[in-house]
C-alpha cells in the first residue's frame, strides 16, 4: 500500500521497510483547500443566466451586479469617491481637443509632440449633438471616464443616419454617425444567442448588448442591441460598443485592479467612524464605581419601617412618599413596609447622581453601584477601570493604516490627493509637482481606451482628416514651477514691485506719510 506520505520499500536480504513522513497529510489538506478557493473564484467565470433566447454571462462573483457592488462599497468610504473624482478631473484636464502628432528634434533626440488643431467641420458636428437631443460630448466623455475608473468598462451607443450606406454620402456633407451617447455600465451586459458547448463563452462570442435594470430584471422591460462591429460599422441602424479593458485570466468582463484586494481595507475604513460614534454614544461617560455603605442602607430601611408603621397606626397616612418611594396606594391608604422599598430608595439616589453626569450618549452617565458592609459610613466613588483612550487610539491608528493602503492600492500618490499624514496637506510643492508629472505620464492608456469610440466617430465621419492624422485627446496642462513664473504671472499678487517700494518701511516713515 502506498499513499501520500507513507509506503513501503523492499530491501533484498532484509525484508520490507515501511516509512511514514509526518505532516504530509496535513499539508495536502491545506493545499487542497487552497485549490478549492481558486476553483470557487473562477467558477463564477462560467456562470450565466437565461433571458428569453439570450444567454447572459454574469458580471460579479455569485451575482450579476459587479458595478453596483463596487459603487455601493466605495461610496461609503471617506477617501475613494474624492480620489476617483480627482482621477476623473486629472484626465479630463481642460477638456477634449483635436490634435496632430509631429516628431521634433534631431535623430538622436526625437520626441513626439501634440499640436492642437482647429477643424471647424468636426467641431460643429460635435457641438450639434445637443441639437439632435443627445448629451453634450463633454458630458459623454466625462461619464465614460467615471465608468472606466470604477469598472474599467466603457459602453457607447452609436446613432447612425439612415443614409449611412449610400456611397459618396461624405461628399454631400451628411454624417454617417450622428452622435454617440453614454450607456451606463451598471445597465449594460453582454449576451449571446447560443453558447458553444465545446469552448468557453468569451467576450468576443457575445454579439449582443442587453440594457436593463439588473436589480429588477423581471419587473422592467429590457432592450437588446447588436454589438458594434468595427469591421462592419454600418450594418445596424443602432449599435452599442462594449469596451472592456482586459483583466488577466478573465475572458468576459473586466474587473478593476484594486477593488478585490482593497475590499477588506475599505470595509475597515468604512467601519472606523461607526466604531467611534457607537463608542461615544454607548460608553460610560464618567467611569464611576459607587460604593454604598451598608450602614446607610440599614438607616434607610429603619426610616422606611418607622414611617410605614406610623402611617398604619394613625389610620390616616402622615407621609405619603419618601425619597421617590410611594408609601400609599391608589386609594391613599397606607402601605406596609416591604424590602423592595429600600432598593427603590437606592435607585432614586443613584438616579440623582447620574443626572449630574449625563452626556449626549444614551448610555453616558451610567455607573456601577455596590454595597459595602463595613464600619465606614461614607459613600465612596472610584474610577471604573476602562482603557478608553487606548481603544480610541487603536481605531484611529488602524483607520490611518487603511487610508494608506487604499491610496497605495489605487496607485495615486498621497502627495496629489492631499492625504499625506494625519489629514495634513502634502509637505512640499516639489513633491506634489513631480508626483503629478509621473501620474500624468501614466494616463496614455486611459485616454486611448476612453477616446476609442470618439476617435471612431472622427474616422467614420471625417476619413480625410483621420488619414491626415487628426485625433481627439484630453488637453492636460502641466503647470510651471513657481520659481519659473514671473511675479506678475503668479496668483494672488496684490501689489507690484513699484507699489511695494512706496510702502512705509519704519515708524518714522509711517508718521511722515500720515503728516503728508
Amino acid at each position: 500500500m502506498q499513499e501520500a506520505g507513507r509506503g513501503y520499500a523492499p530491501v533484498p536480504g532484509v525484508g520490507v521497510l515501511t516509512f511514514e513522513v509526518q505532516g504530509v497529510s496535513e499539508r495536502e489538506d491545506i493545499r487542497h483547500r487552497e485549490y478549492e478557493q481558486i476553483y470557487s473564484k473562477y467558477m463564477t467565470e462560467h456562470a450565466t443566466m437565461h433571458l428569453d433566447d439570450f444567454i447572459v454571462p454574469l458580471w460579479g462573483e455569485g451575482h450579476n451586479l459587479y458595478p453596483q457592488e463596487v459603487f455601493s462599497t466605495t461610496s461609503e468610504n471617506k477617501l475613494l469617491p474624492e480620489v476617483i473624482n480627482k482621477q476623473v478631473r486629472f484626465l479630463f484636464g481642460k477638456g477634449p481637443r483635436l490634435f496632430k502628432e509631429i516628431v521634433q528634434g534631431t535623430e538622436e533626440k526625437q520626441r513626439r509632440v501634440r499640436i492642437p488643431v482647429e477643424i471647424q467641420e468636426i467641431q460643429e458636428a460635435l457641438e450639434h449633438w445637443e441639437d439632435l437631443g443627445f448629451d453634450h460630448y463633454w458630458d459623454y466623455l466625462k461619464n465614460l471616464i467615471i465608468d472606466y475608473y470604477y469598472v474599467k468598462t466603457c459602453v457607447s451607443k452609436y446613432h447612425f443616419s439612415r443614409a449611412r450606406r449610400i456611397p459618396g454620402q461624405q461628399a454631400s456633407g451628411a454624417l454617417k454617425v450622428l452622435a454617440l451617447s453614454y450607456v451606463g455600465s451598471d445597465e449594460a451586459r453582454l449576451a449571446s444567442r447560443s453558447a458553444p458547448v465545446t469552448k468557453r463563452l468569451k467576450n468576443k462570442d457575445c454579439r449582443y448588448i442587453i440594457i436593463g435594470d439588473w436589480m429588477n430584471i423581471n419587473r422592467y422591460d429590457y432592450e437588446v442591441y447588436n454589438r458594434f462591429d468595427p469591421a462592419e460599422p454600418f450594418k445596424y441602424p443602432v449599435a452599442i460598443a462594449f469596451n472592456s479593458d482586459k483583466t488577466f485570466t478573465k475572458w468576459t468582463y473586466a474587473f478593476n485592479d484594486w477593488f478585490k484586494g482593497l475590499l477588506e481595507w475599505i470595509k475597515a475604513s468604512n467601519l472606523s467612524p461607526r466604531y467611534l460614534n457607537s463608542y461615544l454614544k454607548n460608553a460610560l461617560n464618567a467611569h464611576v464605581h459607587v460604593i454604598i455603605p451598608g450602614s446607610w442602607v440599614n438607616q434607610q430601611k429603619t426610616t422606611l419601617q418607622n414611617i410605614c408603621n406610623e402611617n398604619i397606626r394613625g389610620g390616616k397616612p402622615v407621609q405619603s412618599e419618601y425619597k421617590g418611594v410611594k408609601l400609599v396606594n391608589e386609594k391613599n391608604a397606607a402601605i406596609p413596609f416591604y424590602e423592595t422599598m429600600v432598593e427603590l430608595v437606592i435607585a432614586n439616589e443613584l438616579r440623582q447622581i447620574t443626572e449630574l453626569m449625563t452626556g449626549e450618549g444614551k448610555n453616558q452617565g451610567k455607573l456601577w453601584a455596590s454595597t459595602r458592609w463595613a464600619k465606614d459610613d461614607g459613600w465612596e466613588f472610584k474610577e471604573f477601570p476602562g482603557k478608553f483612550k487606548d481603544y480610541m487610539d487603536s481605531v484611529i491608528t488602524y483607520d490611518k493604516r487603511a487610508d494608506q493602503v487604499i491610496l497605495a492600492g489605487k496607485g495615486i500618490s498621497p502627495a496629489i490627493t492631499n492625504v499625506a499624514e494625519d489629514g495634513k496637506l502634502s509637505n512640499s510643492g516639489s513633491e506634489v509637482y513631480y508626483n503629478y508629472l509621473i501620474y500624468v505620464a501614466s494616463l496614455v492608456w486611459d485616454e486611448y481606451f476612453i477616446m476609442k469610440d470618439m476617435n471612431n466617430y472622427i474616422r467614420l465621419n471625417f476619413p480625410a482628416h483621420w488619414k491626415d492624422g487628426v485625433r481627439m485627446g484630453f488637453w492636460i496642462d502641466i503647470p510651471a514651477k513657481l520659481q519659473e513664473t514671473s511675479p506678475a504671472d503668479r496668483p494672488n499678487q496684490t501689489a507690484t514691485a513699484d507699489t511695494k517700494s512706496n510702502l512705509p518701511k519704519n515708524e518714522e516713515q509711517k508718521k511722515e506719510a500720515n503728516n503728508d
